[in-house]
């Protein structure tokens, strides 16, 4: 998870998927796959057979299951939706697949609500991931940047992606050597969000007692450190990084790194750590002080490898599975921890939102 999530993404905005005189063909809204969305719904049973014979019935399970809570996490992001109804913006058809168009289409009218329909949108989506990467992984935070990827091309002509204004971290590492005082100068980096390990969330938080989550995470990073380069002139003394965010997008998604044999008991007392409200300006340089945001979806693994969705609505936690049709209701945040102790349910991704956002 650590290679794609925190990855830099400053490639995906300078790389056209296809040739520049196919990229100016077919401009589309939103709004005009609406019908699209609708069309041949009995063909799902069909289309996922021929993916279970390819890749195994285990291995299109698995990454039906993390594709369905990915899209059902993101599709609680309030901030999503309202891009999504504001820019109607054009796209080229051969830079966003028609699944994903139909399904954002759906999205946005509201028809996503209507299970038949969705099941139908989500096979779609499932065999158009499949034939762009040839590849059924069941990790989830790939599956969350092959979409992320796909929506690079989302955007108004000569502007920015909905990905870039939405997902987009941009920081700076900056050092300053407390041996010879040099400040070199290091390029930004682009990434959709960081990615922690989740036993050393837990350790601090069992060592510290007290500590906010957003101070755990600070000191993890602190665990960076840069060496002062003695082939540019340096002394070659190490030294902590700083963190100085350029860009703070109104999604802030955080990744969390597992052994994947950890205990109910650890699993419980790690969701416990994390918190409902963080503010990253005591995580970040550069950002006005409580610059807070609120978790509204979470993206777990579970048992068999099988993926949940936890979503924050109408002022109580719910809980969403790939099989189920129905909403379980959860309750308060520490039900949301026993519940993925109980269940042995790893968060693997959250989606925080801005609290104030000036385009909101």
């Amino acid at each position: 998870m650590s290679s794609l999530l925190d990855q830099n993404v400053e490639q995906a905005e300078e790389d056209p998927m296809e040739p520049d005189d196919t990229r100016e063909k077919g401009q589309s809204e939103i709004s005009s796959n609406q019908d699209e969305a609708t069309k041949d719904i009995h063909g799902e049973g069909s289309l996922s057979k021929n993916l279970e014979s390819v890749h195994g019935k285990k291995a299109v399970s698995r990454y039906n299951s993390a594709l369905d809570m990915i899209l059902k996490s993101l599709c609680n992001i309030k901030v999503l939706k309202e891009d999504l109804v504001h820019n109607r913006q054009p796209f080229s058809d051969n830079q966003v697949p028609s699944a994903l168009r139909s399904f954002f289409s759906a999205f946005v009218s509201e028809q996503i609500k209507e299970e038949e329909l969705y099941r139908h949108l989500l096979s779609n989506l499932l065999a158009s991931l499949e034939k762009e990467f040839h590849s059924l992984s069941s990790d989830g935070a790939e599956v969350l940047v092959a979409i992320l990827e796909f929506c690079h091309w989302w955007k108004i002509q000569e502007g920015e992606s909905l990905v870039t204004r939405l997902f987009t971290l941009e920081v700076y590492e900056r050092m300053s050597c407390k041996k010879c005082r040099r400040k070199p100068n290091h390029p930004e980096q682009s990434s959709y969000g960081i990615v922690m390990p989740a036993d050393s969330i837990r350790d601090l938080k069992s060592a510290l007692g007290n500590i906010k989550f957003e101070d755990i995470l600070k000191m993890i990073r602190m665990e960076d450190k840069m060496i002062c380069d003695v082939r540019t002139g340096g002394c070659g003394e190490t030294n902590f990084v700083h963190h100085t965010i350029s860009r703070c997008p109104p999604i802030f998604t955080i990744g969390l790194e597992w052994e994947k044999n950890e205990t109910e008991k650890e699993i419980s007392e790690t969701t416990k750590s994390l918190e409902w409200e963080i503010d990253i300006s005591r995580l970040y340089e550069g950002l006005e002080p409580n610059t807070k945001y609120r978790l509204v979806s979470m993206i777990g693994c579970g048992e068999e490898e099988k993926y949940i969705c936890m979503a924050y609505k109408k002022n109580r936690w719910v809980s969403l599975t790939h099989e189920a049709k129905i909403e379980e209701v959860v309750g308060n945040w520490e039900s949301v921890a026993r519940l993925c102790g109980e269940r042995k349910v790893r968060p693997e991704i959250l989606f925080y939102e801005a609290v104030q956002w000036p385009n909101k």
